[in-house]
């Protein structure tokens, strides 16, 4: 998870761009790089070029949703859909899930992370694949 310094840089770049109609802006130190543009395409490498921050991969052929309700990953890491291997996935399309629920495991420095629902829903769409890195917000799944 990033520390809360980190957050609190991001957040004040976001609201500079905001306030004064920047088009991109780039932060520096010692440790990390985050860059930040009007399109919102989030960036950041620290000294061992990891990503940490959130990417927007969406197509610009296809318009944001703001009417998506999602389940958006709490951290960085790798997403697991299923216990094992051979097991079925924790949620699929389709599937009402309560919640406290887990829905899916994300490993980050070779811990697995249960990830839980926080809400009672269905799943819409399954939005990752399983085994693929995930960044912190990544949209996981669709629901309704």
């Amino acid at each position: 998870m990033l520390d809360k310094k980190i957050n609190q840089t991001i957040d004040a770049l976001i609201k500079k761009i905001k306030d004064n109609n920047i088009g991109s802006i780039k932060f520096s130190n010692k440790i990390y790089t985050i860059e930040i543009s009007n399109n919102n395409i989030i960036h950041s490498t620290s000294q061992n070029t990891q990503n940490v921050l959130p990417k927007n991969n969406q197509d610009n052929k296809n318009e944001p949703n703001d009417d998506l309700i999602s389940i958006d990953s709490p951290m960085v890491g790798i997403i697991y859909l299923t216990p094992k291997p051979s097991s079925p996935p924790f949620a699929k399309k389709g599937q009402k899930i309560k919640k406290g629920d887990t829905i899916c495991l994300i490993e980050a420095m070779k811990t697995f992370n249960e990830i839980k629902s926080d809400r009672d829903c269905t799943i819409k769409t399954v939005m990752v694949k399983n085994g693929e890195a995930v960044e912190f917000g990544q949209p996981l799944f669709e629901i309704f």
